[in-house]
């Protein structure tokens, strides 16, 4: 089990480059003259606390926007960092806004499940299938946070078991198309793993090296990033189950 200081220690490597020289997106293929510093209305000495919350939420704003790039793959946060000027946006402001709007996997941010447009836009379908396939990446988000590492024909085998569990536990047409894990295909895998990671020789890895330098210098921030993984690995039990029993 993923406790609060394992995942403090897990948060490793060395806050590099991607791994995948391909050009499918890695997130730090930036404009070095691309800057949001002068956009924001963030004077730096900010006096209230309204007035940070303002900030930060507008903060938030702009990075949801910018960690829509690549289909939502992990930034490291020294290329997030490099965007704002740390008069204007303090580290404690900035991590504060990324926590809102994305989740930290082994020391690099990926946008939030909920607010990745590329999901609505790539995958279509109605809602019970946008929620499901929400869940796919957050797992594949929460697998690549413990292991480093995603096994596909694992993931495949998971959904599988749960379609044809659902199918033999169903017993009408309605209740199965209000939640019916048959939708998440080994194409619609293969699609969610691209987005964040590159295919090794027997796995998938994230495109992004891992930082292990983030929770030394935001050990508070890694914690609390660490709480939510806890929660999210309780939530997604079976599928975990299903993941680490599959052969």
């Amino acid at each position: 089990a993923m406790d609060r200081n394992s995942y403090v220690t897990s948060a490793n490597g060395n806050a590099t480059s991607s791994k995948d020289g391909d050009g499918d997106g890695d997130g730090n293929s930036m404009d070095a003259d691309d800057h949001d510093n002068n956009e924001l209305a963030t004077p730096a000495n900010l006096n209230t606390s309204e007035a940070m919350e303002r900030a930060t939420a507008e903060l938030a704003t702009k990075l949801t926007t910018l960690l829509q790039n690549g289909n939502g793959t992990m930034i490291p946060y020294r290329v997030i960092r490099s965007r704002f000027h740390a008069d204007n946006v303090p580290d404690d402001m900035l991590t504060t806004a990324l926590s809102s709007c994305a989740v930290l996997v082994r020391g690099n941010f990926a946008l939030k499940s909920t607010l990745a447009q590329f999901l609505r836009t790539s995958m279509g379908g109605g809602e019970s299938r946008r929620k499901l396939v929400r869940e796919l990446r957050d797992f594949i988000l929460l697998l690549l946070n413990m292991h480093g590492r995603i096994q596909r024909e694992r993931l495949i085998y998971v959904y599988e078991t749960l379609a044809k569990r659902q199918q033999e536990e169903e017993e009408n047409d309605d209740a199965r198309r209000n939640n019916d894990y048959g939708v998440i295909t080994t194409e619609t895998i293969t699609f969610i793993l691209r987005t964040v990671a590159k295919k090794t020789i027997d796995c998938w890895e994230a495109k992004v090296e891992d930082d292990e330098d983030f929770a030394g210098m935001f050990p508070k921030v890694a914690a609390c990033h660490g709480v939510y993984w806890i929660k999210k690995k309780e939530m997604m039990k079976e599928l975990v189950e299903l993941y680490e029993c599959a052969g």
